[in-house]
């Protein structure tokens, strides 16, 4: 298993993310989630989970927040309510990379 998806799936863990849900955020087959290749999508949604911790990590200080927020529903207009976890456990790449977008430019205001 790659250090990449190693550490995506630990902090998928941090974020209180089931094992279904990391396996569609991350396009997981579950006959084979541990591949010894990622696809480029895979390697895509990887990214986008270590960016969002990075982000996080820059944001805020405490690791409540840093790990909480995810699972947090939150009243921004851009999440409707929503938790940014259960937005991305959808599957929908592009929602996936729209709430990275979002997170990453949260960190530069």
């Amino acid at each position: 298993m790659s250090t990449g998806l190693s550490d995506a799936l630990n902090i998928l863990v941090q974020w209180q993310c089931t094992p279904n849900q990391a396996l569609t955020i991350l396009n997981l087959d579950p006959e084979q989630p541990f591949p010894e290749v990622l696809s480029e999508e895979q390697c895509e949604r990887v990214t986008f989970v270590l960016n969002i911790h990075s982000d996080l990590s820059t944001i805020f200080d405490d690791p409540d927040e840093v790990y909480g927020y995810m699972s947090a529903p939150h009243d921004d207009p851009y999440y409707e309510g929503k938790s940014p976890l259960g937005l991305i456990s959808t599957g929908d790449l592009t929602v996936f990379g729209r709430i990275c977008w979002h997170i990453d430019a949260m960190r530069v205001q």
